[in-house]
């Protein structure tokens, strides 16, 4: 972006240059390829001051969306979600009629909210993937419970 400004600058003063030498020129051919230069040069400035006015733009709309975020971020807590792996869940006071749900916690530090959708759901195990990133946890919510003959899980 800062060779941007500065090859913008440079062309308006090359073409300011030519402009203020062209009144001492007398010759038509060297006139009118002065001309030529200069309109170049003009071009090359309005190109660098698009590119500079899309990137301002570009910016701005990412500032918004991380300060939207940033508000929307006070909404969670970080929570062990099993294993040692964290997680922002969201908080009950602050649920809005949404259901309860987790946010990938490197992605959230990337200033993305990216949610942690169930993969497999059984009633020991769930499974959760962030279509975002692709992390992946396994979540143990413990064994089945142990019968006369056994635990069938281990087949005891």
């Amino acid at each position: 972006m800062v060779a941007e400004v500065f090859a913008g600058l440079s062309a308006i003063k090359t073409a300011f240059d030519i402009a203020k030498g062209l009144k001492d020129i007398d010759d038509v051919a060297r006139r009118n390829a002065a001309v030529i230069e200069l309109q170049e040069k003009i071009l090359v400035a309005q190109e660098a001051q698009s590119t500079l006015i899309n990137r301002v733009s570009e910016l701005e709309q990412e500032m918004a969306r991380l300060k939207d975020w940033e508000a929307d971020k006070k909404r969670y807590q970080l929570s062990d979600i099993g294993r040692g792996v964290v997680a922002l869940a969201l908080k009950p006071a602050m649920n809005n009629g949404e259901p309860p749900h987790y946010i990938c916690a490197d992605c959230a530090a990337n200033g993305k909210k990216s949610y942690l959708q169930p993969h497999i759901r059984g009633p020991y195990y769930d499974q959760y993937k962030c279509n975002a990133c692709g992390f992946e946890i396994g979540i143990d919510k413990g064994r089945p419970p142990r019968d006369f003959y056994g635990d069938p899980m281990n087949g005891d």
